[in-house]
């Protein structure tokens, strides 16, 4: 016979491995081995809950920075928001096309800076330490006291956050 044969399985089908006998180990070590088997098990829980802490930490990092980088480009831009309301109030009445223009330039502008958060503090009413600073009082019976009577410079919050408050003259006892 040729080494084909031998190794070409030609021959009556081999008798599977039988199963080990089933071993029992003492009590002591079934204890120690399930002691293991649990100390593994808490430790795959800890790091898979770690792993989750991590990832959910990082989405917020993310969202937090964003919103700084927002913010600090906001902070850039609202000076060139006041030059806008500046240079509105001031145009000569010959010159009402060209004002008409760049007020809904200056409304388009403010409307999508809407959509990344950016609101106007509203300067009327009571005063608000948290929103508003007082720059100048002014001596008046007309309106109650504690009273803004006049926006010097908008405020704006950003995501329900003061980013600047609104300057205002706010009404005194004469």
């Amino acid at each position: 016979m040729s080494k084909e044969n031998k190794t070409s399985g030609a021959g009556p089908p081999q008798e599977p491995a039988a199963a080990p006998e089933s071993v029992t180990l003492p009590k002591s070590e079934v204890d120690a081995l399930r002691a293991r088997v649990d100390e593994y098990l808490n430790m795959a829980q800890r790091v898979q809950a770690d792993f989750s802490n991590y990832q959910k930490r990082v989405v917020r990092d993310r969202d937090q920075e964003s919103r700084f980088l927002v913010e600090r480009l906001l902070l850039d831009l609202l000076p060139a928001l006041d030059t806008f309301d500046l240079a509105l109030k001031q145009a000569p009445k010959e010159a009402q096309a060209f004002v008409k223009g760049m007020d809904l330039a200056q409304r388009e502008i403010f409307r999508k800076l809407e959509l990344h958060g950016l609101k106007r503090i509203a300067a009327a009413g009571a005063f608000s330490p948290a929103s508003h600073e007082a720059i100048m009082r002014v001596e008046t019976d007309k309106v109650p006291e504690g009273e803004i009577v006049a926006e010097l410079r908008p405020g704006y919050t950003l995501h329900e956050r003061v980013l600047r408050p609104a300057q205002v003259s706010v009404a005194a006892k004469p």
